[in-house]
């Protein structure tokens, strides 16, 4: 291909202003296309191959191993700075965007998962691995089957509506989308 802009790339990636917090992700880009394809006339199968890769996307999020405390730190203060309007999302029963996804039906379910996410997220370096070990939150644990059903809706609407960099940075989306993914697979075990 093109060596030159290959080189660019890496060298733009290596530059932490730019891969820690301006650049996207590949998931916010997948996501963006299929609701552009929307707006500006996509055929009814390039969406449907854009949501399905998204969907693919946010199954394998769990796969993630690379946790820094300060992009696990900035999560945490963005699920904080944002609570009510993360709750509000996942749990809307008539989204204008991302219809496709299946939203929460239960706000109570979503503030206690996205506590206990934000509780996880203060473990820093090890916030990822305290998502897959440390037991459930009182709250979490109390729940229902059909309540951590619904809570783990919530947790995969909030790792498929986070955008990089609109959220917040690339590695700080990737963490939390991994203790998400994590936590909705532990709530339906």
């Amino acid at each position: 291909g093109r060596p030159y802009l290959q080189k660019w790339f890496e060298a733009m990636e290596s530059f932490e202003p730019y891969s820690g917090r301006v650049m996207g992700d590949e998931y916010s880009w997948v996501a963006t296309n299929s609701v552009f394809a929307k707006y500006f006339g996509g055929t009814e199968s390039e969406i449907k191959v854009s949501e399905e890769k998204a969907s693919r996307l946010i199954k394998n999020m769990s796969d993630s191993r690379k946790c820094q405390e300060k992009f696990a730190l900035e999560a945490a203060a963005k699920i904080l700075k944002n609570n009510d309007a993360i709750i509000n999302d996942c749990t809307n029963i008539d989204p204008k965007s991302q219809p496709n996804l299946i939203r929460s039906g239960n706000v109570e379910n979503a503030k206690h998962l996205l506590q206990y996410v934000a509780e996880l997220l203060l473990n820093g370096d090890d916030a990822i691995d305290c998502a897959s070990s440390s037991p459930l939150s009182h709250n979490l644990e109390t729940l229902s089957a059909e309540e951590k059903h619904d809570a783990s809706i919530a947790a995969k609407t909030i790792a498929s509506r986070l955008c990089v960099p609109r959220d917040m940075s690339a590695p700080a989306a990737e963490i939390l989308r991994s203790i998400l993914v994590t936590v909705a697979a532990r709530l339906v075990i």
